[in-house]
C-alpha cells in the first residue's frame, strides 16, 4: 500500500518505521547546563552554568542502575546521549564516555562543536553517533565544516542546523554548502520553538517547505542510531512514514490521551539530577541521580497538549480507543 499522508491526522499508532530502536532506551541525559554559546534563542537555563556538573561518581552508580532494569528486566539496548548545556565540556567526559561501553552500553553526543579537532580525534573511538548542532550565531563556519568532515568519517552523524526566521536564507545558504560538504551526514534543518516550548517562530509556509526539502536522510555510509524516523497508522491500514522535525513542522505533534512508550523506550536524565520518563516530563518524577529511583516497566498515558521535542516524537505511541477496539475491549 502507497503511503498515505492522511494517516497522520488521527493514526492508531505512531511506531518506529525500523523495528530494531523499538527495543533500545534512548536516555536523553543532561550533564548540566554550561555551554560555550549563549545563542540567544536557547533559554539561559540551558547554558548560564548555574547548575554544576553531576559528579562522576553518581553517573557511574546509575550506569549499573540503568543496566540491571532495562537490560536485565526489559531486556533492552541501552543508548546513553549526552547534551547539555555543553556535554563535551564536562570533566570527565572521557571516563564516563568509557564506563559507559565497558557495560555494552552506546554512546552519542549533541553538541556544538566548539571543541578542538584534537579532542574530538581522541574522544571519537568512545562514540557510536554523533549530533552536531550548528547555531549559526556562534559557530565558526569553516571550522564546523571541517569538524562535520572529520566525525563523518569515523562514526554515523547527524547535523541539526538551527534556521532563525530573520536569518533564514543566509542560514539557508550555509545549511546547503554543509550538505554538500558533508555527504556522509543526515541533515535537518530545525525550526526554532519559542523558549523551547511548543510553539514555534513564525516561519512562512515557503519557509517551511523549503527546510523539509533542504532536509535528508542517512549518506552513503549508512547509520547505526538509536532513533531514525516513525511510521503513523491509521486503523484501515493507511500509513505514513514521517521525520521527527517533520511532525513539528506540520503541526501534527499532539498525541493527548495515547498512550506512550516514554520510560519504556526512553529515559531523562535532568542537570538538576531529577529522573523523567521523557523531556516532557509525564508521569512525573521518577527519581534523582544518586538517590533511590523507580524505573517504570508499563507505557504512561500522554496528559501533554503537544510534543515539542524531537526526541519525545521518537518514541512509540498508540491510540487507546483504537487500540481497545482492536482488542474488542471498547
Amino acid at each position: 500500500m502507497p503511503e498515505d499522508l492522511s494517516a497522520l491526522d488521527r493514526p492508531a499508532t505512531v511506531r518506529h518505521a525500523e523495528p530494531e530502536h523499538a527495543g533500545v532506551v534512548l536516555v536523553d541525559w543532561m550533564l548540566g547546563n554550561s555551554c560555550n554559546y549563549a545563542c540567544s534563542y536557547c533559554p539561559s537555563a540551558l547554558h548560564d552554568g548555574s547548575i554544576r556538573w553531576q559528579a562522576a561518581t553518581d553517573i557511574l552508580r546509575f550506569l549499573d542502575v540503568l543496566r540491571r532494569h532495562y537490560c536485565g528486566t526489559l531486556g533492552r539496548q541501552v543508548w546513553l546521549q549526552f547534551t547539555g548545556g555543553e556535554p563535551s565540556q564536562h570533566p570527565r567526559i572521557d571516563t564516563i564516555l568509557a564506563e559507559a561501553r565497558a557495560r555494552g552500553f552506546r554512546s552519542s553526543l549533541i553538541s556544538n562543536g566548539g571543541r578542538t579537532l584534537r579532542f574530538w580525534d581522541r574522544i571519537a573511538p568512545l562514540l557510536d553517533g554523533m549530533i552536531l548542532t550548528y547555531h549559526d550565531e556562534f559557530a565558526d563556519h569553516a571550522r564546523f565544516l571541517d569538524l562535520a568532515v572529520l566525525l563523518a568519517e569515523a562514526m554515523p552523524l547527524h547535523i541539526n542546523i538551527t534556521i532563525h526566521p530573520d536569518r533564514f536564507d543566509a542560514i539557508l545558504a550555509r545549511a546547503l554548502e554543509i550538505s554538500e560538504t558533508v555527504p556522509l551526514a543526515s541533515i535537518s534543518l530545525k525550526p526554532l520553538r519559542i523558549g523551547f516550548g511548543t510553539d514555534p517562530y513564525a516561519y512562512t509556509d515557503d519557509q517551511r517547505a523549503r527546510m523539509q526539502a533542504a532536509s535528508r536522510g542517512a549518506g552513503p555510509r549508512g547509520t547505526t542510531a538509536p532513533r531514525g524516523v516513525m511510521c503513523a497508522i491509521a486503523e484501515d491500514g493507511r500509513h505514513a512514514v514521517q521525520k521527527a522535525a517533520a511532525f513539528l513542522l506540520t503541526g501534527r505533534n499532539r498525541w493527548h490521551g495515547y498512550l506512550c512508550e516514554a520510560g519504556i523506550e526512553s529515559l531523562r536524565v535532568h542537570a538538576d539530577g531529577r529522573i523523567l520518563r521523557a523531556t516532557c516530563g509525564v508521569g512525573g518524577t521518577l527519581g534523582r541521580l544518586g538517590g533511590p529511583v523507580d524505573l517504570p516497566l508499563s507505557p504512561v498515558l500522554c496528559d501533554r497538549d503537544a510534543c515539542g521535542c524531537v526526541a519525545d516524537i521518537l518514541i512509540t505511541k498508540r491510540d487507546i480507543g483504537a487500540l481497545n477496539r482492536a482488542t474488542g475491549l471498547a
